[in-house]
């Protein structure tokens, strides 16, 4: 595939960070210090994510409308689908929600939260905390938090989140266990659709540096907060919701991973 062509496409409008990079110069050298492997695996997952779009478009759908499936009053906190999407095979599973406007970021409708199930993926790593229901349900039902990608209302992209455990009910490991799966997240099922869950999938990909960046931050920020605030269980505190996060640009992005391909990302 040729490295000019996908930049052409239509794509979220807004600004790509790495953690502590808040400008396209520094993105483009942050991602230039990646391997080419990784870097064909993140082009090829905008590749991905372009051909879904276009394939939802065709049906004048996008993520967003594809996933509500026709629902008509969007309830808040309700999860979409019903009962999440998960893929029995790969251990992967996601679901949509919105939150009240006044809680949302600027731009969002809602946003997609991801999950790996790690006891079937690492099964002999230990989390550091666990979920208040964790000791009821079999392991293999835990769920590990990967990332949450907020989209505006025509289901471009626009942020990547963190969250504390207590806010989506998760097992919690350490940012490098949660790594160490994050290659292994792939919806193949075809419910509630196969280009929207391969979407997500896609997305992951492409963002993977920026997600693996976040989730260490995740980690810097519970354990800066649990020395500054030693009388409570950070896990479990309702002051850190959002525990780390930053703006997205897919075309941006796609731009990054092209020029560090062709070797002009100091140019």
């Amino acid at each position: 595939m040729a490295y000019a062509s996908l930049h052409k496409a239509e794509a979220a409008k807004g600004s790509a960070h790495l953690t502590l990079v808040s400008d396209q110069s520094a993105l483009r050298d942050s991602l230039g210090a990646i391997g080419r492997t990784q870097l064909h695996t993140m082009y090829d997952g905008a590749a991905e994510a372009i051909e879904c779009v276009a394939a939802m478009a065709n049906r004048g759908k996008n993520p967003v409308t594809e996933v509500l499936d026709g629902v008509g009053r969007v309830e808040e906190w309700a999860h979409f689908p019903e009962g999440d999407v998960i893929d029995p095979a790969t251990h992967s599973q996601f679901y949509y929600h919105a939150h009240a406007s006044e809680q949302r970021a600027s731009g969002e409708h809602g946003h997609f939260h991801t999950f790996v199930r790690p006891k079937h993926l690492l099964p002999d790593v230990r989390p550091l905390s666990m979920a208040d229901n964790a000791a009821a349900m079999a392991p293999t039902a835990w769920v590990a938090h990967v990332v949450g990608i907020s989209t505006d209302e025509l289901g471009n992209p626009i942020r990547l989140f963190t969250t504390n455990r207590w806010v989506t009910d998760e097992v919690w490991y350490t940012a490098e266990a949660v790594i160490a799966m994050l290659d292994r997240f792939d919806m193949t099922v075809d419910k509630p659709s196969a280009d929207l869950n391969r979407w997500v999938s896609a997305i992951i990909r492409l963002y993977r540096p920026q997600i693996a960046s976040l989730l260490r931050r995740r980690d810097a920020i519970i354990a800066q907060w649990r020395i500054d605030h030693p009388a409570r269980d950070v896990f479990e505190d309702r002051q850190l919701q959002i525990v780390s996060e930053m703006p997205i640009d897919f075309l941006a992005q796609i731009r990054a991973v092209e020029a560090a391909l062709t070797g002009t990302h100091k140019n």
